[in-house]
């Protein structure tokens, strides 16, 4: 095969593809799903990260995770969380040392963390070409948190790596801006994208029943993980200040146990335990009925580059409350896809006063998101912007 029609080979690297680690993760396999639809033999290489516990799968050999390639590597994994957090995986080290040549381009996701900072500083050393997607890690409420030691970590190690890409992969212009207000960098802005879903096998009361969930007037959906930068208790101090209306709140995802037994505490403090229910990590069928038959999707973040579970609502048919500090917000308000609120809670409890009260008007947003996901945010259009990214910058 000649090198002008020679099928490029990408190496997409990052810390973690469990479900627990969120949208990142769920985004790559998708990703290199739909490259290798469009002819690029991409794969990914990974550690067995679960958040406190290790994913059970083979080590070191290539095998087919969730219909894509991926090379799992053993994480080091002390009681330390911090350490255990930055995934250090020697093994990981060792394998791509010895294989990096052998990609035309490396597809970094995540930023302060091992496998991620090592495969750039490789590349650099290499001379492979690179593209880094920081997933929001560049943004400011990100670097805020354990800020002395993310800006040791910049200064020693990470300016670089982020300086020599080829490419910055940012997934919004807002996330873009931020950046590029702090670093001088090579950027692209190229979007995640959705896969359609089917009907729901589950009926409304079906889900309900199987949850424990009493039905009610209107139901509110909370997908995504509990971790403190996605402003849940905003939603849930809002919604304390709602006594007219007879709704429930389906919180959907796993986090840090304290952050949790947090949440808890705030809603039997606000006394709406009742109405506030603690689903865990769900998927498959349970996943679909739950974006199919909510009335509304709630994500009240203080920073979201993308936000990936809010295109799956939107791709299912469900308008979104979401805060103007997720990317999607400026898509959202100026094509009146949902609704968007600050991150105050007046606000927000006016935001779910309308959905309680304008259902027809929420419909209309929930079909015409649905129509705007399909024309602009589907794998193969994504895949075909990454590929000519690809081909750009390969190594000849």
């Amino acid at each position: 095969m000649s090198d002008k029609h020679k099928r490029l080979k990408v190496l997409h690297v990052i810390p973690s593809v469990a479900a627990c680690r969120g949208g990142p993760s769920k985004a790559v396999v998708e990703m290199v799903s739909s490259l290798r639809d469009i002819g690029i033999d991409a794969e990914i290489a990974t550690t067995n990260d679960n958040g406190q516990d290790q994913l059970d799968a083979p080590l070191n050999d290539l095998i087919d995770y969730k219909g894509v390639p991926t090379r799992f590597f053993k994480r080091f994994s002390p009681p330390i969380k911090a350490i255990r957090e930055f995934a250090y995986s020697p093994n990981f080290g060792h394998w791509l040392s010895n294989n990096i040549n052998e990609y035309d381009v490396i597809h970094v996701h995540a930023i302060f963390s091992y496998c991620s900072s090592y495969a750039m500083r490789l590349a650099r050393k290499k001379g492979v070409p690179y593209v880094v997607r920081p997933i929001g890690q560049l943004q400011q409420w990100s670097l805020e948190q354990s800020k002395s030691k993310k800006a040791l970590y910049l200064n020693a190690l990470e300016k670089a790596n982020l300086v020599s890409a080829a490419a910055v992969h940012f997934t919004s212009e807002s996330e873009q801006q931020e950046a590029l207000a702090r670093f001088r960098l090579q950027t692209v802005v190229v979007p995640l994208g959705i896969n359609a879903t089917d009907r729901a096998p589950l009926s409304k009361s079906q889900m309900l029943e199987l949850w424990g969930v009493p039905a009610a007037e209107f139901t509110i959906l909370y997908l995504s993980r509990l971790h403190e930068k996605k402003g849940l208790e905003l939603l849930i101090q809002a919604l304390a200040k709602i006594k007219t209306v007879d709704f429930r709140l389906l919180i959907a995802g796993d986090g840090a146990s304290d952050y949790q037994s947090q949440l808890t505490h705030l809603s039997t403090q606000l006394s709406i335990e009742q109405r506030c229910h603690f689903l865990g990590h769900i998927d498959g069928d349970q996943k679909t009925a739950a974006l199919q038959h909510s009335d509304l999707y709630a994500l009240t973040s203080y920073s979201e580059n993308f936000g990936i579970s809010v295109l799956e609502a939107m791709a299912s048919g469900l308008a979104p409350l979401i805060s103007n500090q997720v990317a999607l917000s400026k898509a959202i308000e100026r094509h009146a896809l949902g609704l968007v609120s600050t991150t105050d809670v007046s606000d927000i409890e006016s935001k779910l006063r309308f959905a309680f009260t304008h259902i027809k008007e929420l419909k209309l947003m929930g079909r015409n998101a649905q129509r705007y996901t399909a024309e602009h945010y589907a794998w193969p259009g994504i895949a075909k912007q990454l590929k000519e990214l690809y081909q750009t910058i390969a190594k000849s």
